[in-house]
């Protein structure tokens, strides 16, 4: 091993090697190793820097911690270096003032990882050695019993260390004096949350909220405060439609940089798919912990007891695997989506043949309109969105969506008012397609207009494109098949990406698939749109092979 990596602490080391592969990782894990290099490479454009200090100073402390429990009971915690990766990114990020960038932290991972002890951890971290005025430190659940969890083993390291010479514990309390500081359990069945002041909330088990309002409570409470912390630590849940599952879907796009939130850190170690829960090889992407505080042999017996009772296959999906089984997965990895940025330039495809697909949005939604080429052995995409000011402005404020960089970056294009203005869209369309061959453009039948008919009037080709099983499903597994294989250009184009990380894929039992804009999480008109272009040039090339004529070569000068 050279000096330079020698000199790499734990945490660092576990970065290289998730990065270098020598780990196997999941996507989001991958993604944040990605995001920890990409501050450090502008962390000085940022007004951040990195205290390495500090980060150890808070690594020391948790493993200066007792286990009480099990088979280490008695012996010092010894932290993974998952979990140092963990602790290094939240305590070590700071402002130019000295102040911590992180004040919120997600973390999901499968049961048996040392989840609760780390937020146990972390939770005596923020209330003894922070050194915050007055700490207030809350384990906070929807129920008394599950707020207890993390406060009753917070109890018992205190007692099992040099810190009951410093804390108190109580039975619903842990005081400590000198700073005039407490950590307690707080729930909704708890009383008032009246008077609240936490410079640290602990959420553990985040899944088993029914909605977001102790979240809410608690971020609402932390304005007091210099730099506060909300620590999530969760395994999946069945529950897609609940604030954790919502919470979770933000971090994602964090991680994949479609939202942007410094304050954010997050980090969900879980399988890539539903299909490697039985590969044991793939067990570790969900469990870090493999082979410390759970064994092969464990998954094991739980994945055949799953297979034996098809009731439990749900549990353990959930539970051993951090599998949100009521989400359907990813239809497309971003990574593989990523690496179809497209290398044919742009001004190449000027006086190009192209095709249409165009989804028209209801008047107050975004509208999609996108070309595909076929250049050069490759299929391109380009794709334009339009939106109404007014809409957006709304989407920024409740979902913390990039709009105002996409159109900065000529990405969108923002309509006055509150509806979308249809005449300006399609003034926008017959602008775009002056410069290029366009062939048709496919449309939804369900969703024709006066829009349709006018671009019909100026000399467009329109066709409707039906959304069921029989039109959508061959171009979408046909789409499928291109980014899969590398077959397929877009530029990079961001709402693009946005739309296909939202993007939930419906199978009949025939087999056949499609885009389902019910259940997906967000918009995805631009997916749509593409998967609808591709079927109209499906449907040219078919008409061409069925041409006997041309099969035998008579149409040839």
């Amino acid at each position: 091993m050279s000096k330079e990596k020698q000199k790499l602490h734990l945490a660092e080391e576990y970065a290289r090697r998730v990065r270098s592969g020598e780990i196997l990782a999941c996507e989001y894990v991958r993604l944040a190793v990605g995001r920890y290099y990409r501050d450090l490479d502008m962390a000085l454009d940022r007004g951040w820097f990195f205290d390495r200090r500090e980060a150890i100073r808070a690594i020391h402390f948790i493993e200066c911690l007792k286990h009480t429990k099990g088979k280490w009971a008695g012996s010092r915690f010894r932290l993974e270096p998952w979990q140092q990766f963990v602790v290094w990114n939240i305590f070590g990020w700071k402002h130019a003032d000295g102040t911590r960038r992180f004040r919120y932290t997600y973390i999901e991972i499968a049961r048996k990882n040392g989840k609760t002890a780390l937020a146990a951890g972390i939770a005596l971290y923020m209330l003894f050695a922070d050194g915050e005025s007055r700490p207030e430190v809350y384990s906070a659940a929807t129920i008394k019993d599950q707020a207890k969890i993390c406060f009753s083993d917070a109890v018992a390291i205190v007692k099992a260390t040099d810190l009951k010479n410093y804390l108190t514990p109580f039975r619903n309390s842990i005081v400590y004096d000198l700073k005039g500081g407490t950590m307690k359990p707080l729930s909704s069945d708890y009383g008032t949350h009246d008077g609240l002041n936490p410079s640290c909330a602990i959420i553990d088990e985040f899944h088993a909220h029914k909605d977001s309002g102790m979240f809410d409570v608690l971020k609402s409470a932390f304005g007091a405060r210099r730099q506060p912390l909300m620590f999530i630590i969760t395994t999946a849940g069945f529950n897609k439609a609940g604030a954790c599952y919502a919470y979770r879907d933000n971090v994602i796009k964090v991680l994949r940089g479609v939202n942007e939130d410094d304050s954010l850190f997050g980090i969900i170690y879980t399988q890539d798919s539903k299909e490697e829960w039985d590969d044991p090889k793939m067990w570790s992407k969900s469990n870090p912990n493999l082979g410390v505080s759970l064994s092969s042999d464990y998954l094991a017996d739980q994945v055949k007891d799953a297979k034996n009772r098809p009731e439990a296959v749900r549990n353990v999906l959930t539970k051993n695997f951090n599998l949100w089984v009521d989400a359907v997965r990813t239809w497309i990895l971003d990574e593989k989506w990523m690496e179809c940025i497209g290398t044919t330039p742009r001004e190449e495809l000027k006086g190009c043949a192209c095709w249409g697909g165009l989804d028209l949005s209801n008047v107050s939604d975004i509208t999609a309109y996108v070309l595909l080429f076929h250049e050069n052995d490759h299929f391109q995409l380009l794709p334009y969105f339009w939106i109404p000011e007014e809409k957006m402005q709304e989407k920024i404020r409740k979902e913390n969506i990039n709009y105002e960089r996409w159109v900065a970056e000529g990405y969108v294009t923002v309509t006055p008012g509150n509806v979308i203005d249809y005449d300006f869209v399609k003034a926008d369309i017959l602008r775009i397609v002056a410069d290029y061959d366009l062939q048709a453009s496919a449309y939804d039948r369900w969703n024709s207009s006066q829009t349709i008919i006018d671009l019909q009037n100026e000399g467009m080709v329109c066709n409707p494109f039906g959304q069921g099983y029989g039109s959508m499903s061959a171009p979408t597994k046909e789409f499928e098949k291109m980014v899969l294989t590398g077959k397929i250009e877009h530029f990079g184009n961001p709402v693009l990406r946005w739309m296909l990380a939202s993007t939930v894929v419906m199978t009949d039992p025939a087999g056949n698939i499609k885009p389902d804009k019910a259940k997906s999480m967000q918009k995805i008109d631009g997916i749509v749109a593409s998967i609808m272009a591709l079927g109209e040039w499906m449907t040219a090339q078919a008409s061409e092979d069925e041409n006997p004529y041309n099969q035998r070569g008579l149409l040839q000068l």
